[in-house]
């Protein structure tokens, strides 16, 4: 992400063609935007929109709605985002803009993707890929890792696998610290909902669960060297997931203290569900039962505002055997029904998934290998 600021930093203070600036500038937020540096990318824009050249250029205004949409999205994975970014890429479409409508459909694609619209994520990925440019880096390779999550969260990280190399391609070749890092968290995020899976509805691996556990690690490690204020404590909630998951009850049980208030508030309300029905098993596996009750009641009530049919699944399940173990089978009995419907729920959005990207044909689209 250095080498990609420090590009554009000097593209601007060069300014060769005084036009070119202000989108430079406004390539600049974006990327402010992804890194969290929410605060320099909104004044840009409020600066840029404040120019007289930017009433008179429709181009100009299309990358400001992006970058305002990827402030929003990266504040609180605000909905709002989606609105933005779909105003950028239809003002770009318009103008045939083709490298804002291509960097602004592969976001689409990802934030389409988050809410579950299917068709939606399809239709924008395979604009992304038809529009960019093999050089167009930034546009590629957030499509690419868009693509690799929809085939990781599938089931088959085998497809995936050929789409997380492009992107990792695509961003080191930019230079591009903060889409080397999503690569990162997206793979780990999914590994360990995997074997979260595995452990309730299938076999537990534990070569799997040691992988998973050494992707959130380095996944922590990359935040850290790129220096991202993005949604700083969803790492460390991953990590508590997988933490769990190898029986390290009290560190587990200690993430979730110190960053579950900050994780909701950027943006995880709709895994609430899930978070404090592991607390509460951690808390039941270190005898703490009265606090492992309410924290099973505080997972019970955030149902209401669930989003993943995964997340829910794995959580009726803890729920299951923590009000089993603490003598009220009948409570179970209810959420071992319910993780059952769930996680058929989940099965049924993977075979719609594997559909929709088998009909688009998106491997046509992706480039061979190409030089970091």
């Amino acid at each position: 992400m250095y080498r990609l600021l420090t590009s554009l930093e000097e593209a601007i203070a060069l300014g060769r063609i005084p036009g070119e600036v202000p989108f430079l500038r406004a390539e600049r937020a974006v990327v402010h935007a992804r890194l969290g540096e929410l605060e320099l990318a909104r004044r840009e824009v409020a600066i840029l929109r404040g120019l007289s050249e930017t009433q008179t250029s429709p181009a100009l205004n299309a990358w400001l709605w992006l970058a305002e949409g990827l402030a929003d999205y990266y504040e609180n994975l605000s909905l709002r985002a989606r609105d933005r970014v779909h105003r950028a890429m239809a003002l770009a479409a318009s103008l045939k803009s083709a490298r804002v409508h291509a960097l602004a459909a592969a976001w689409l694609a990802h934030m389409s993707f988050r809410v579950h619209d299917y068709t939606a994520t399809v239709q924008h990925l395979g604009t992304a890929l038809r529009m960019a440019a093999a050089e167009h880096h930034a546009a590629r390779s957030r499509a690419c890792i868009v693509v690799a999550g929809v085939y990781h969260y599938a089931g088959r990280e085998d497809l995936a696998q050929p789409w997380y190399l492009q992107a990792r391609t695509h961003a080191a070749t930019e230079g591009d610290g903060a889409a080397l890092s999503s690569i990162m968290y997206n793979m780990a995020a999914l590994r360990v909902m995997g074997v979260r899976l595995a452990e309730r509805f299938g076999a537990a691996d534990e070569l799997k669960a040691k992988r998973a556990r050494l992707g959130t690690e380095s996944s922590l490690f990359l935040d850290q060297s790129v220096r991202t204020k993005a949604l700083s404590n969803h790492p460390p909630i991953q990590r508590a997931l997988i933490l769990t998951a190898h029986g390290e009850f009290a560190e587990a049980l200690g993430l979730y203290e110190h960053h579950l208030t900050e994780a909701l508030a950027e943006g995880l309300t709709g895994s609430e569900c899930l978070f404090q029905a592991d607390r509460a098993w951690c808390l039941l596996e270190l005898g703490r039962s009265d606090e492992a009750l309410s924290a099973a009641r505080l997972a019970d009530s955030a149902f209401l505002y669930a989003t993943e049919p995964e997340e829910e699944a794995i959580a009726h399940a803890l729920l299951s055997m923590v009000f089993e173990r603490l003598g009220l089978p009948d409570v179970a009995l209810v959420h071992a029904d319910a993780a059952q419907r769930m996680h058929g729920v989940y099965q049924a959005h993977c075979r719609t998934l594997l559909q929709a990207m088998d009909a688009a044909q998106l491997e046509t689209l992706r480039l061979g290998p190409i030089a970091a």
